[in-house]
């Protein structure tokens, strides 16, 4: 995936990593899974992978711990997107954000927080 980077950007690649979940992260996806607001899918993800560091492949791509997910859920509450609640679960490093909702859908939007949490 990042075979062409050096010779599109002129310079190497840094590194990108999916870091393996720990017993902390476990315990947050299942907080998570409880809390209703992320698909059944996530929550098995965060039960193996801990979060995803990709800063050189396209855009970038991270998907956030799910203790940092849970933390920003209790601090913020759920994001309005539509008619649905969605949980920011990462972002591309450059401004957008990742937005996941209870049916498995992924919104990408950026984020918006205020007294009601909003996307745009």
């Amino acid at each position: 995936m990042t075979g062409e980077f050096e010779r599109r950007h002129g310079f190497p690649p840094g590194t990108n990593e999916v870091r393996p979940a720990s017993r902390d992260d476990q315990t947050a996806a299942r907080a998570l899974a409880q809390a209703g607001l992320i698909p059944a899918d996530l929550a098995t993800f965060y039960d193996s992978i801990g979060d995803v560091s990709w800063a050189d492949v396209g855009n970038g791509y991270f998907l956030d711990p799910a203790s940092d997910v849970l933390l920003r859920l209790q601090e913020n509450g759920a994001v309005d997107a539509g008619a649905d609640q969605k949980v920011a679960i990462g972002s591309n490093g450059g401004g957008l954000s990742y937005f996941a909702g209870p049916d498995g859908s992924v919104q990408r939007g950026r984020h918006h927080w205020t007294n009601r949490n909003s996307t745009r």
